[in-house]
């Protein structure tokens, strides 16, 4: 009995003498981490940012249209909901509305929801900075809070959300390819960057292929287009990934926007298609089309027909869910005419989706941008044909942009 006595009271003995142990050991690991915390270096640098509130630079500023239309509108809500804590305006000036029609007693007798409305159009989540819009050599991508179930094929399971793409070219602000305001003149509040714009900016009002159909000039590439779509459904009826008509509407699941150099008749009469004959003559010249395969250096391809195979660089090779439109700009494939003007050369042959072997090869941009006078002249890459001049620009529809080329097609 004693034997067990003793040994129990060495057993718990030894209990302790771990536990202290180990608690000793804690604390040697804990100081030693203080010891080895790096030191501060330099100095604490106060912070001389923006103080004032959102509110309380709107409050102050000379956009007192804007400010009175923000509180009736309770914007203050609508932010919140978004859970972002950061944000960008665009704030139309006192004139700007006084233009558009508004006053201050059209302001006041509105109701919440109308001004709501109007002003969720030149909000978007996360704050752009002036040193990081100047700096861009592409437009910003800036999301409206602004979304509509009124577009034809959206709902409000799937709402249109309109996009703003804002830039800096010379000394102005661009929005959508338009000088908006002069650069440099921003406000700023601890959570959001204030831009002014000098004029309400226009809603996008139809899509790519309503725009086309509506003026008659483009005929030809329509029917360009209906050929091109017909030839695929023979070859491939399981198929429609390369459809030129659908890509040109903003359906949902189309893909993103892209950018169309749409040519008019008369560019195809100058490229020496003089009928729509013509046109289906070329278009059926390589038929069959064949089937899709791997090519000599085992990559997938999907042969085109003659006609597309031309005037497929026209909308920078963009294919929707089915091709390049899937590249780093989100399958936001718009470019406008200030880009085009300041950094060309860097959007001419730029990749827009990388590829692999036994896939789809790497696809760029097949088009040369140069600036002449300021005006964008554009050419196929590698071509030895003369750049040609846009007769039109910047006209933006709900899936994107339209410029127009007059002088002829980008031949290779």
């Amino acid at each position: 009995m004693t034997c067990y006595y003793i040994r129990r009271h060495l057993s718990n003995k030894i209990i302790k003498m771990r536990l202290s142990v180990i608690i000793l050991l804690l604390v040697f690991v804990s100081c030693r981490k203080q010891d080895i915390s790096p030191a501060p270096v330099g100095e604490a640098v106060d912070y001389n940012g923006p103080a004032a509130s959102l509110n309380e630079v709107l409050e102050k500023s000379p956009y007192t249209y804007f400010n009175t239309a923000w509180k009736r509108a309770g914007m203050d809500a609508k932010l919140e909901a978004t859970g972002s804590k950061a944000f960008t305006l665009l704030a139309p000036t006192d004139k700007a509305f006084q233009d558009a029609g508004w006053t201050m007693d059209k302001i006041n007798n509105a109701t919440a929801d109308e001004l709501n409305d109007l002003l969720s159009y030149y909000v978007s989540a996360g704050n752009v900075l002036p040193e990081s819009l100047s700096l861009a050599f592409i437009n910003i991508v800036l999301t409206s809070l602004k979304k509509s179930v009124d577009i034809p094929n959206y709902s409000a399971d799937y709402p249109y959300t309109y996009l703003l793409f804002a830039g800096v070219h010379n000394d102005s602000l661009m929005i959508n390819g338009k000088a908006v305001s002069k650069w440099g003149i921003a406000l700023q509040s601890v959570t959001a960057t204030i831009y002014p714009v000098d004029k309400l900016l226009p809603l996008p009002q139809m899509d790519m292929l309503t725009y086309l159909q509506s003026d008659e000039r483009f005929s030809f590439y329509l029917e360009a287009c209906r050929i091109n779509d017909s030839l695929y459904l023979d070859a491939f009826p399981y198929d429609n990934g390369l459809l030129n008509l659908p890509l040109l509407s903003a359906m949902p699941g189309t893909g993103g926007q892209l950018t169309l150099f749409a040519p008019t008749n008369n560019a195809f009469k100058k490229s020496g298609f003089n009928s729509v004959e013509d046109i289906r003559e070329y278009s059926v010249r390589a038929l069959p089309i064949g089937s899709p395969d791997l090519d000599a250096d085992n990559y997938f391809v999907v042969p085109t027909s003659a006609m597309d195979s031309l005037l497929l660089p026209n909308r920078l090779d963009y294919a929707g869910i089915y091709g390049p439109g899937t590249g780093p700009r989100d399958m936001n494939m718009v470019y406008f005419e200030n880009e085009l003007l300041d950094n060309g050369s860097s959007v001419s042959g730029l990749l827009i989706k990388q590829g692999s072997l036994y896939n789809n090869k790497s696809h760029i941009i097949r088009l040369d941008f140069s600036n002449s006078n300021g005006q964008v002249l554009v050419k196929r890459l590698g071509s030895d044909k003369p750049a040609l001049p846009l007769a039109d620009k910047n006209i933006r529809v709900l899936n994107g942009v339209i410029h127009v080329v007059d002088e002829g097609l980008l031949m290779p």
